[in-house]
């Protein structure tokens, strides 16, 4: 799932393993999705979207 962090473009959350390049993280663990989730709204992160779709190897 993506997430974004409008106000610190390069937040890294040590205690979950999540580095924002940009401003956008992509995190695939359900428990640090839901830690994500619960972070104070001052820090500006919020989810974007879903995972991308997969490759179905059709071009």
């Amino acid at each position: 799932m993506k997430f974004t962090s409008t106000r610190y473009q390069q937040l890294v959350i040590h205690d979950l393993g999540v580095t924002f390049v940009d401003g956008e993280a992509e995190v695939t663990d359900k428990t640090t999705i839901e830690a994500l989730r619960g972070l104070p709204a001052e820090l500006g992160v919020r989810a974007a979207g879903g995972r991308p779709p997969k490759d179905n190897g059709v071009s």
